[in-house]
């Protein structure tokens, strides 16, 4: 079903102190898309990332992962939600003996225990995700 919905946010608000980090973020990613956060350093890309991911908290909005897990939940629908989202760090934070798509495999392999095989044809599919025109 290509209209499943399995990011939804709503109103999303985030501070740091006096600084707003997020303001009204409205944002919905169905099944298949693909999806670009793009802006300069300070822009609030990371804390989307990280508010969607629950490693941050917001302080007004809704976040709806998988058409039901709300990220206001108990620590088990957190879980459950954090087999489904990566995370990308920034500064280039990845082990250095590795490729950056043989990091990307890492987190499914252990968390979701597939096998190499499995990661490696996902890998495959989304390596050339944004190179076509």
């Amino acid at each position: 079903m290509q209209d499943q919905i399995l990011i939804e946010m709503k109103r999303v608000q985030k501070w740091y102190g006096g600084y707003q980090a997020l303001r009204d973020v409205d944002l919905t990613v169905r099944k298949g898309e693909k999806i670009v956060l793009c802006g300069p350093s300070g822009s609030g890309k990371s804390t989307l990332i990280r508010c969607i991911n629950r490693l941050e908290a917001i302080q007004q909005g809704s976040i709806v992962v998988n058409g039901g897990h709300r990220l206001d939940d108990s620590i088990k629908a957190i879980d459950v939600v954090r087999q489904d989202v990566g995370m990308v760090f920034q500064s280039f934070n990845l082990f250095p003996h590795m490729t950056v798509l043989q990091n990307c495999m890492l987190a499914p392999i252990r968390a979701r225990r597939i096998g190499k095989a499995e990661a490696e044809a996902t890998r495959a599919k989304i390596s050339g995700a944004g190179t076509h025109r």
